[in-house]
């Protein structure tokens, strides 16, 4: 049996595959088998996938018709025989150690699962470093529940959108784990993440887990990827990735706060992409208005207080639920250093008179 099995997702990324098995082929851990998923690539992914296989006996392709992103990974547990799942995303890499550390820390402390730092392409060059925990540090059962809210969100009044990172990349998963309970991806053609219900499936069914500050993974901007796509659904796939997590979560996070809080970052990152984006601005405007408007906002507005936000979130909010969408659209343009001084100025207009949960 293979040590870990590491599924590759595979997808219009002709121009990064090779970095990405390269990174995989090169592990000082050799006991693995590399399972690469070609999702109906419409470019030459599917013949390279092919050309690695006949020269490395560890790699399995999977040629199958195009579903996503998440129902591509589902079909690579589908014949994973490793004690450990993994799983890259194509135009990313990861470096040579990184299996070989994570699974000897998972056997040597009897771990279901371990999650590394990692550097992040915030755009095109520019990498920061996400470091979790600055020391080995791990959780039990008890503890464990305690902070699968923070793969959701962070709590009020923290300047951090999250504290734990939601996606599956930068971990290793005990199989049989995922076996016994039938945990699988859903599709982020109808949701807007398929990361965070699978760590909450995982973790509510996991005896320990841990963290290490080892920076192993690469996680690389990506203008093409589906969270990039400016369209009246992509507020849908969020809407309903906030009712499935508050039906999945309910027992870990019994306000709501953070699914709410999820809710309202994905939101305001995507307004401010669609501000940015190239689409006529009458469509901008229609695009905003249909999200202000839409009956969700009572449901998050009668719990979730502007004041639990950092000041420049908090602006944003408020103009969300006065459904001042015009001011939103100038907020997301132009608040820069200098408006963002200006504005708070004028703080206690924005924070008086709020409701209490």
């Amino acid at each position: 049996m293979y040590k870990i099995s590491i599924i590759v997702p595979i997808y219009n990324v002709e121009k990064y595959l090779d970095r990405c098995i390269q990174s995989l082929l090169n592990q000082t851990l050799k006991e693995i088998e590399i399972i690469l998923v070609d999702d109906s690539s419409p470019d030459n992914c599917p013949q390279i996938c092919d050309e690695y296989a006949q020269k490395d006996s560890r790699i399995k392709v999977i040629h199958k018709k195009n579903a996503g992103l998440g129902f591509a990974r589902n079909s690579g547990l589908e014949i994973a025989r490793g004690e450990y799942i993994a799983f890259v995303d194509s135009d990313d890499f990861v470096d040579v150690r990184m299996y070989e550390i994570l699974y000897n820390t998972a056997k040597q402390k009897q771990c279901d699962a371990i999650f590394c730092g990692f550097y992040k392409e915030t755009k095109q060059s520019v990498f920061i470093k996400v470091i979790e925990a600055a020391q080995y540090t791990e959780y039990e059962k008890t503890d464990l529940k305690k902070i699968i809210p923070d793969f959701i969100a962070s709590p009020p009044y923290s300047r951090s959108e999250y504290i734990h990172d939601m996606s599956v990349w930068h971990s290793i998963y005990k199989h049989s784990l995922i076996d016994t309970n039938h945990i699988k991806f859903i599709s982020e053609r109808e949701y807007a993440s398929e990361d965070i219900p699978f760590q909450i499936d995982f973790l509510s069914v996991a005896n320990k887990i841990a963290f290490i500050p080892d920076l192993l993974y690469t996680y690389c901007f990506n203008n093409g990827s589906l969270t990039k796509q400016i369209t009246k659904e992509r507020f849908y796939r969020i809407k309903a990735l906030y009712y499935l997590l508050n039906d999945k979560a309910n027992i870990y996070d019994t306000k709501g706060l953070r699914t709410k809080r999820l809710f309202i970052g994905y939101i305001r990152s995507f307004i401010r992409k669609i501000i940015a984006s190239n689409i006529e601005n009458n469509q901008k405007k229609d695009l905003i208005n249909t999200i202000v408007q839409d009956k969700i906002w009572n449901e998050i507005q009668s719990v979730y207080k502007t004041s639990y936000l950092p000041f420049h979130q908090r602006i944003i909010l408020w103009a969300i639920y006065k459904k001042k969408t015009t001011i939103i659209m100038r907020l997301c343009k132009y608040l820069d250093l200098r408006l963002f001084t200006i504005i708070k100025k004028h703080h206690s207009y924005f924070t008086r008179k709020q409701n209490t949960p």
